[in-house]
């Protein structure tokens, strides 16, 4: 196979480049953390930790950097890729002047070049995250470097050129948060080469990615808390990087990048760690907890919350981006007195790992599905819209939302969440069209402390710690307790706390099997303390009758 970086390297060497680096454009990838030490430590004997916590290993030959680990998949290569390691000895050298460190760093990138010249290396070499990246490494070297080393300035320009080359190209641009890093670092090589081309494909391209990427609130649309927060972050940064270099992303864009900016406020827990919705960890966030109830259609996310007890629910039906989404739909969080009771299962690595195959899939979510399978996600959810949220309704005495997955060819399903405010009481209706004979999980993965005591085959009281609630079919319908299982394929009830690893949980399921145009209604409730609480449904009028000690309400759903 042809290697195109060393061609284009061979072709352009007589070719005089420069590079000028302002202050400003530096961005560097990483700043100094509780692991900086232990990776420049390591770097320095010749041990890459390609990212935090990862397995490390010796780069010793030039071949040392396709080193691959099963354990994290594509993830090794592209951090290796990226040259984070490399990062941290240039920070680690920018606060101390001690120059080893950039002698260290020289000796990697210009090791790198050399591999890469004279292999074709993984896929992950040329791939949009590691290139982008790799940028802003290299430009944040030539910046320290400048009075340090004696720098080839017409290689690395043209190396930087190279990479810019394939950044622009739309067949390796995606509008997510990847294809914001490739825009991030065409914009900083334009203003260093002097080159407005170059700039304005990152710059323009950006735009139109940012309207791709948001919603109407402000909430990022890669169906996770935590890229919200990332890409956000990277937006505001950029933003400050473009008025240095007297431009800007304009008023309108500012403005809802600063509400995009508080959101963090609205749908953080109360114990300032994200909701694990799709791909997102378990971060503790510095935030000025919001107890606003937020609904975004667009996004498909919905968050009922009251400070009293600290009640947090989250509850997901729809999207606009198949990025990082789970197959979570009509599925719930939540948080209630300090504690997680119901969850979901987490993000685990960016690998083919069964465990990673398992968390993105329905097994691991609080929601309703048929047969037993995935449902198939689709980018053209954004107009179609067969998962969607139908209406939400508040009032002083509740909130009503509803939610709808059409994606089954075999029916239809519904769920309609009710909070009612007074009582902390929180009743979910799940309706179901049979278009064929069909089976039904209800399911409810709960949080690895939560303690289940069966209360009667109907109700189960779930404790966590020093608190607990009661969750009750009021269809009088047996539960299934399932518990965890990580050791044999197929895994059950598992769920991911921490990157690349899982805990064992348990589950409470209810199978239903129902015959071609049936139509049936579950209720369930979650309470703190009463089990009895009379519910009715009426479907013909869709009306909701439920008594909660001395009030009754009556209720359209």
């Amino acid at each position: 196979m042809e290697n195109l970086f060393k061609n284009y390297l061979d072709n352009n060497s007589e070719i005089e480049e420069s590079v000028d680096i302002k202050d400003f454009d530096v961005l560097s990838l990483t700043k100094r953390s509780r692991y900086t030490d232990e990776i420049v430590e390591s770097a320095m004997n010749n041990i890459v930790v390609p990212f935090p916590n990862f397995t490390s290993f010796k780069l010793i030959e030039t071949k040392d950097w396709d080193t691959v680990d099963d354990k994290y998949g594509d993830s090794y290569q592209l951090y290796i890729h990226s040259l984070r390691f490399v990062n941290e000895l240039l920070t680690t050298y920018d606060s101390s002047k001690d120059v080893k460190y950039i002698d260290k760093a020289r000796d990697y990138i210009e090791n790198w070049i050399e591999f890469t010249t004279n292999n074709i290396g993984s896929n992950m070499v040329w791939y949009d995250h590691p290139t982008a990246q790799r940028i802003q490494v290299i430009i944040y070297y030539l910046y320290l470097a400048k009075d340090v080393h004696e720098i080839n300035e017409n290689q690395y320009a043209n190396i930087l050129k190279y990479h810019s080359q394939f950044l622009a190209e739309d067949k390796n641009y995606r509008r997510n948060n990847h294809g914001l890093m490739m825009d991030r670092s065409l914009m900083i090589f334009g203003n260093v080469l002097n080159d407005d081309a170059i700039f304005n494909i990152g710059y323009y391209r950006s735009i139109d990615t940012f309207w791709h990427s948001y919603s109407y609130t402000g909430l990022h649309l890669e169906n996770s808390p935590e890229y919200h927060n990332m890409v956000t972050n990277m937006y505001i940064e950029l933003q400050k990087y473009l008025r240095n270099s007297g431009k800007t992303y304009g008023k309108t864009i500012v403005a809802l990048l600063n509400r995009a900016s508080i959101l963090k406020n609205i749908f953080t827990k109360p114990n300032k760690i994200i909701p694990s919705i799709g791909d997102s960890g378990n971060g503790v966030v510095k935030i000025n907890k919001n107890y606003e109830n937020f609904i975004d259609y667009a996004a498909g996310l919905s968050i009922i919350q009251e400070e009293r007890n600290e009640y947090f629910l989250t509850f997901i039906s729809g999207y606009a981006s198949t990025t990082h989404k789970h197959i979570d739909d009509l599925s719930f969080n939540l948080f209630y007195k300090g504690k997680d009771f119901f969850v979901d299962p987490g993000k685990f690595s960016y690998s083919k790992h069964p465990y990673r195959s398992y968390v993105k899939s329905f097994k691991g979510h609080s929601g309703v599905f048929i047969n037993h399978t995935n449902y198939k996600i689709d980018d053209d959810n954004r107009f179609r819209k067969k998962v969607k949220f139908d209406y939400h309704f508040e009032n002083e005495n509740y909130f009503l939302v509803k939610g709808t997955n059409n994606s089954y060819d075999e029916g239809s399903l519904s769920r309609t969440i009710l909070y009612l405010k007074q009582h902390q009481v929180t009743i979910l209706v799940d309706e179901v069209t049979a278009y064929e004979d069909i089976s039904v999980l209800h399911n409810f993965n709960l949080h690895h402390k939560v303690e289940t005591i069966k209360l009667n085959n109907s109700s189960y009281k779930l404790v966590n710690g020093n608190e607990s609630l009661i969750l009750t079919n009021h269809n009088n319908i047996a539960f299934d307790r399932v518990i965890g299982d990580k050791e044999n394929e197929p895994y059950k009830a598992i769920n991911s706390v921490v990157f690349n690893e899982v805990v064992e949980t348990t589950q409470l399921r209810n199978n239903l099997k129902y015959n071609t145009n049936e139509s049936p209604v579950n209720i369930f409730s979650i309470v703190d303390g009463q089990v009895d609480i009379p519910i009715e449904v009426h479907r013909e009028n869709r009306t909701l009758y439920v008594a909660c000690d001395d009030k009754k309400y009556t209720i359209n759903f």
